[in-house]
């Protein structure tokens, strides 16, 4: 899961480098559709990605919350104030 985190936050970070592109590109009256499309279609699909990997994380660790409490394995929050 880590690597698919990894590959969003690449698919994230090259759709902002094209978006960055498409706005230097209208900033000097030829703008360039090509790259907002791909920037737009990269960063959102990127986002996709690490969301699905962040909830396939959060299931894993809930899976069998109950069993380890019973067995003692799983590790207390302890308490600031204590």
């Amino acid at each position: 899961m880590i690597m698919a985190s990894r590959f969003g936050s690449a698919l994230i970070l090259i759709g902002l480098i094209s978006l960055v592109v498409f706005i230097l590109t209208l900033q000097i009256h030829q703008p360039n559709t090509l790259a907002l499309l791909l920037g737009a279609s990269l960063t959102a699909l990127g986002l996709v990605i690490r969301r699905s990997a962040a909830r396939n994380t959060q299931r894993r660790t809930a899976r069998f919350r109950t069993l380890r409490r019973l067995r003692g394995d799983a590790h207390e929050s302890k308490n600031i104030d204590d």
